[in-house]
C-alpha cells in the first residue's frame, strides 16, 4: 500500500521501549485542564489574533479573486455573443437570397484567425471608454488591499507570539517549581536529561500545537464557511461538486493518522533519550576520557541520532505522500469537476468568464482549510502525547509536603532527635533500604553512622534532613515530628553536607553563601577558615571572587568537600549532618578538619557518616548499620569490647591511623 513504510530497529542501549499510560478516558479532561490553565487567561489576545488572521487569510483569496472577476467582466468585457438572431421580414429574406447567389459566384473568403473568432464569439465592442482608468483604480484597490492584509497579518503574528511565549513561560515555570518540590527519590529515578527534554522540547511543542488547535482551526473554519457561502451565491451546483470530494480527505487522514501518531510518539521518546544520554555523558567526561570510551560513546549517540533521523524521515515521507494524494484530490475537485462544469456553462452563455474564474479560485481555496481540518485528529493526538509526558511531572505526588499549620523549630534543641521504627524503600528497589530503625540522638552529642556500602547510611541522613519522608515510623525533634516544621525553618536549622559536593556555577563567594545570600564577608571568611578552605582561596588571584567552572571542575575533590562544608557552617545550624565529607581529604587535612569540628560543634548536635575509625572515636556514640538494620550501637569502648564488626574495622585501621581522643 502507498502508506506502508519500512520498519526499523529502535531497541538500542540507552533507549528503553516507550511505555504509554492508558489514559484515553481522561483525554478530554486533560485538554480542558491545560487549555483552561494556559490558554484561557489570554482569551482576548487569542480571539483578536484569530479574527485578524481570519480576515487576512480570507480576504487574501476571496477579495482579490473578486477584483479579478471585476476586471474580466466589467473592464475587459468578455461577453458571450447572442445565441439567437431577431426575426426578419420577407424583404430581408429575399435580399439574403440574392446575396447568397452573389456569394456563390464570388471567390472564397479567407479563413478567420483565432483572435477574430474569439472576437466574434466574445465581442469587445462594449468595453467602456474609460477602461484604462478603471483598471488603474482596480490596481490601487489591489495594492491597498495587499498592504492592509499585510498589516493585519503582522498584528495577528504579534498577538500569536505574545500568547505563545506566555504559554511557554507559564508552563515551564510550573514544571520548574514542581521539580523543586519532588523528593530526591524522584530525581534519583529520572535522569536530568529526560527532565530537560520535557521542560524544553515538550513545552515548546505543546504551545505550538495548542495555538494551532485553537487559532489555526478557527481560521480554517471561518475560511471554509466564507468560501462555501460565496460559492453558493455563485452556483449551488458547483458547490455540490466541490463538496462531493471532501470525504476523500477524511478517508485519507483516517488511514495515515495512526501511523503519524505512532511516529510522533517514537520521535519524542528518542529525543528525550538523546537529552538524557548527553547529560549523563557530559557528567562522566573524566571517566570516558580516562578509560578511552570516546568511540563507544560516539557509537551510542550515533545509534540514537540515527533512530531519530529515520523516524523523522519516515514521518516526512508519510506526510509528503499524504500531501501528494491530497493534491490529486484537489485537482480532481477543482480542475476536473468544478472547472469543467464552469466551462460548460460559459459555452452555454449562462456564466461569464469572470464568474468562472471567481468560482474556480474560491473552490481551490476551499481545499486548503479542509486539508487542515482533516488533520485535526493528528494535531490532537500529537498534543496529547506531549501533554501526558508533561502532566506526568505535574501530577507526580509530592511526598515531602509543607505542613498546613507549621510549628516553630525548637531553639535551642533540648532533648535531641529520635527515630522510631523507621522504614524506607525506593520505588526502583523492591527491598527496603532501612528496616525498623530506632535510634536516639541526644542534643549536643555526635552520632557516628558506619556500615558497609548499601547499608542505608546516606538514606538515613536524607530522612533526618527531610529530603525524604519515611514510609513507616516517625522522626522526632524534641518530641515533635519532623514533618510538623516548615521546610524553610527546617532547612535553616538543619544543614546537610552531601558525600558528593554540589558546586554551582559562579564565584567561590556565591557558592559559600548560597544558603545565606546576605552573609557578611567576615562570616564567609570565618566559615571558610573553619572548613580549612580559606588558605587555598587566598592563594588565588582574585580570592573569593574567583569564578568556578561548571560543577567545580577546576577544584579537586578535597577542595569541593571543604567548600561544601564551609557552605553548611555559614548558616550556623543547630543540627549538622555530614555524609562522609572527609573521604576525599588527605590525612593531615582530615585531622585538621576533625579538630576544627571538635571546636565548632561543641554543644551542637551532629550526625556524621564516616568510614574512618579516627572520626568515629571523636563521636559520643557509634551506630553500625547492616542491610538497613542497626547491628551495633554504643560508645567506642563498648563496641571494642563487643568484638563485633566495629572492633574488626578498628583493628584494620589502627595500624595505619593514630587514634584520636574521644569527646
Amino acid at each position: 500500500m502507498i502508506f506502508n513504510l519500512p520498519a526499523h530497529n529502535r531497541n538500542y542501549r540507552y533507549r528503553p521501549p516507550y511505555k504509554e499510560r492508558d489514559s484515553k478516558a481522561g483525554d478530554l479532561q486533560l485538554l480542558k485542564r491545560f487549555f483552561a490553565a494556559y490558554v484561557l487567561p489570554f482569551r482576548s489576545a487569542v480571539v483578536a489574533c484569530t479574527l485578524l488572521a481570519a480576515v487576512e487569510h480570507s480576504a487574501s483569496f476571496y477579495l482579490l479573486a473578486y477584483y479579478t472577476r471585476t476586471v474580466v467582466d466589467n473592464i475587459l468585457v468578455f461577453r458571450p455573443a447572442p445565441a439567437a438572431t431577431p426575426a426578419r421580414s420577407a424583404a430581408d429574406r429575399q435580399d439574403e437570397a440574392w446575396a447568397g447567389r452573389r456569394a456563390e459566384d464570388a471567390p472564397p473568403a479567407p479563413e478567420l484567425g483565432l483572435d477574430r473568432r474569439l472576437e466574434t464569439r466574445y465581442p469587445s465592442f462594449s468595453r467602456p471608454p474609460d477602461a484604462g482608468l478603471r483598471l488603474g483604480m482596480i490596481f490601487l484597490l489591489y495594492a491597498g488591499t495587499a498592504v492592509m492584509m499585510n498589516m493585519l497579518g503582522r498584528a495577528a503574528i504579534r498577538r500569536r507570539v505574545f500568547v505563545g511565549q506566555h504559554i511557554t513561560a507559564n508552563l515551564r515555570r510550573d514544571l520548574h517549581e514542581k521539580l523543586f518540590l519532588l523528593s530526591m527519590g524522584y530525581h534519583g529515578s529520572h535522569t536530568p536529561g529526560r527532565l530537560m527534554a520535557r521542560v524544553l522540547h515538550d513545552v515548546e511543542s505543546i504551545q505550538e500545537q495548542m495555538l494551532t488547535l485553537v487559532i489555526d482551526t478557527s481560521i480554517q473554519m471561518i475560511t471554509l464557511v466564507s468560501g462555501v457561502t460565496l460559492l453558493l451565491l455563485i452556483s449551488w451546483q458547483m458547490t455540490l461538486l466541490a463538496l462531493s470530494v471532501m470525504p476523500l480527505y477524511v478517508l485519507l487522514y483516517r488511514v495515515i493518522r495512526p501511523r503519524l501518531q505512532a511516529l510522533s510518539r517514537e520521535i519524542s521518546h528518542t529525543n528525550a533519550c538523546m537529552y538524557g544520554l548527553s547529560a549523563q555523558k557530559f557528567d562522566s567526561m573524566r571517566a570516558i576520557q580516562a578509560y578511552g570510551r570516546e568511540r563507544g560513546e560516539r557509537l551510542a549517540f550515533h545509534r540514537l541520532a540515527a533512530c531519530f533521523f529515520r523516524d523523522v524521515y519516515l514521518q516526512a515521507r508519510l506526510s509528503s505522500r499524504a500531501g501528494r494524494v491530497g493534491e490529486i484530490i484537489s485537482a480532481v475537485g477543482t480542475h476536473g469537476l468544478v472547472f469543467l462544469y464552469g466551462v460548460r456553462r460559459v459555452l452555454s452563455s449562462t456564466m461569464s468568464v469572470g464568474e468562472l474564474l471567481y468560482a474556480h479560485g474560491t473552490t481551490a481555496t476551499l481545499f486548503s482549510p479542509i486539508l487542515q481540518l482533516s488533520q485535526l485528529n493528528l494535531i490532537v493526538a500529537n498534543l496529547l502525547v506531549n501533554l501526558r509526558r508533561v502532566s506526568a511531572i505535574l501530577d507526580e505526588p509530592v511526598s515531602v509536603r509543607e505542613p498546613k499549620e507549621p510549628k516553630p523549630f525548637p531553639k535551642p534543641v533540648r532533648s535531641g532527635m529520635a527515630l522510631r521504627s523507621v522504614s524506607f524503600s525506593y520505588a526502583t528497589r523492591p527491598d527496603p533500604v532501612l528496616q525498623d530503625v530506632t535510634l536516639d540522638i541526644p542534643a549536643g552529642e555526635w552520632q557516628c553512622i558506619m556500615g558497609p556500602s548499601g547499608s542505608g547510611k546516606t538514606t538515613l541522613l536524607l530522612l533526618l534532613a527531610r529530603l525524604q519522608d519515611p514510609a513507616q515510623g516517625a522522626i522526632l525533634v524534641d518530641g515533635t515530628q519532623l514533618s510538623a516544621f516548615s521546610l524553610d525553618d527546617l532547612r535553616r536549622r538543619v544543614a546537610l553536607v552531601p558525600q558528593e559536593p554540589q558546586i554551582l556555577g559562579g564565584s567561590i563567594r556565591d557558592n559559600i553563601c548560597y544558603g545565606w545570600p546576605d552573609a557578611e564577608p567576615r562570616d564567609i571568611i570565618e566559615a571558610a577558615v573553619a572548613a580549612e578552605f580559606h588558605d587555598f582561596v587566598m592563594s588565588l588571584p582574585v580570592k573569593y571572587e574567583t569564578l568556578l567552572g561548571e560543577k567545580g571542575t577546576s577544584l579537586s575533590g578535597g577542595q569541593k568537600q571543604r567548600l561544601s562544608l564551609a557552605r553548611a557552617l555559614l548558616t550556623r545550624p543547630d543540627i549538622l549532618l555530614l555524609d562522609d565529607t572527609t573521604s576525599a581529604l588527605d590525612a593531615e587535612t582530615e585531622r585538621r578538619i576533625q579538630e576544627t569540628l571538635s571546636r565548632i560543634l561543641v554543644g551542637k548536635t551532629a550526625v556524621i557518616v564516616s568510614q574512618r575509625v579516627s572520626m568515629a572515636m571523636r563521636c559520643h556514640r557509634i551506630c553500625m548499620l547492616r542491610e538497613g538494620r542497626i547491628a551495633e550501637l554504643g560508645t567506642h569502648g563498648q563496641l571494642i569490647a563487643g568484638q563485633g564488626s566495629y572492633a574488626r574495622l578498628h583493628a584494620q585501621q589502627t595500624g595505619a591511623e593514630k587514634p584520636g581522643a574521644g569527646p
